[in-house]
């Protein structure tokens, strides 16, 4: 089972309150879950903070996406446009890497979660209680909570040791399993109503991706992570492959000095993300890291579990 291999030891942390960092350790104890049977196997820390980034520019894209297909096709949404591309980049991020059965895909959804949930903390860090609830976007700590429930409710065997902890109380997560099949519904519907048919024409329009110069070394860094990668030409070409777009969609990685984000333009149908908000992934990943590395390997039972992993110096 992968629950007892792969992540049973996350649960010390999960229970004595190193959630995030639990998250991000799931990945570090066996790696891929090829490589479980390999007691030497494991992720180097730059392994670590390229997964992390990666798979948080993978939830970025699709949710840009799901905006794009939302003004698209002019989708019915109710409530929240903001929710309902959470919604289609969580779901479509755990098909497209098959994360009922992939442990190594569990670790990605994981690390996007644990992202929001550091987001919360340095939100509360710096702005206190003076939240913008007047935002179209929910709280950070809500879409890690929501990212949670759904992986939960794909996965409710693999992922038994979330129920009714940190990072799902079991109020919410008794109800995920219906979450993630409604949510499952929802992205067949999309697909049988408005995917490519057989008979569609070719050559046929879709997302077109382009990489401006960077001009900064940590911006360069990660953008040689993305397009050795592939994951970004594979995601817009899998995006053009499912649905007949009726112009191209420009996928475009630019500078935004003082500005870390991503967002869809409606009104050119074009989809940007700031090389600045990769920094921020990477600065996150980079300093929860070490912060929580040097919590765990001050802590004489943590450290008996992780050290070798962990390459906590010699007492």
């Amino acid at each position: 089972m992968i629950a007892e291999t792969k992540y049973g030891k996350a649960v010390a942390f999960l229970r004595s309150g190193f959630f995030a960092f639990g998250l991000l350790l799931s990945a570090v104890w066996e790696g891929p879950a090829a490589a479980q049977d390999n007691e030497e196997a494991a992720l180097s820390r730059e392994e670590i903070v390229q997964l992390v980034v990666l798979a948080n520019l993978e939830f970025t894209l699709l949710h840009e996406i799901g905006h794009a297909l939302i003004d698209h096709f002019e989708l019915p949404v109710f409530g929240r446009e903001e929710d309902a591309a959470d919604q289609i980049a969580t779901t479509t991020m755990i098909l497209r890497n098959n994360a009922d059965v992939d442990a190594y895909a569990i670790d990605r959804l994981l690390a996007v979660s644990g992202q929001w949930l550091s987001e919360w903390k340095e939100e509360r860090r710096v702005l206190g209680s003076a939240h913008a609830f007047w935002d179209s976007h929910s709280l950070s700590i809500q879409r890690f909570y929501n990212i949670n429930c759904l992986l939960y409710g794909a996965n409710p065997d693999e992922l038994s040791f979330l129920l009714d902890s940190e990072g799902l109380p079991a109020e919410r997560g008794f109800l995920c399993e219906d979450a993630y099949k409604l949510a499952y519904r929802s992205n067949l519907w999309l697909l049988e109503n408005y995917g490519r048919a057989a008979t569609d024409i070719v050559p046929f329009h879709g997302l077109t991706v382009e990489f401006q110069p960077t001009r900064d070394p940590r911006h360069e860094k990660v953008r040689g992570w993305i397009v050795s990668s592939g994951l970004v030409r594979d995601i817009a070409a899998r995006a053009t492959e499912f649905f007949p777009w009726r112009r191209e969609v420009p996928v475009r990685f630019v500078n935004c000095p003082g500005s870390a984000e991503a967002f869809y333009n409606r009104n050119v149908a074009e989809i940007t993300v700031c090389y600045e908000l990769l920094e921020l992934f990477l600065t996150s990943v980079e300093k929860d890291f070490a912060a929580e590395l040097a919590v765990v390997c001050g802590n004489a039972g943590l450290r008996r579990l992780f050290a070798a992993r962990l390459s906590c110096l010699p007492e």
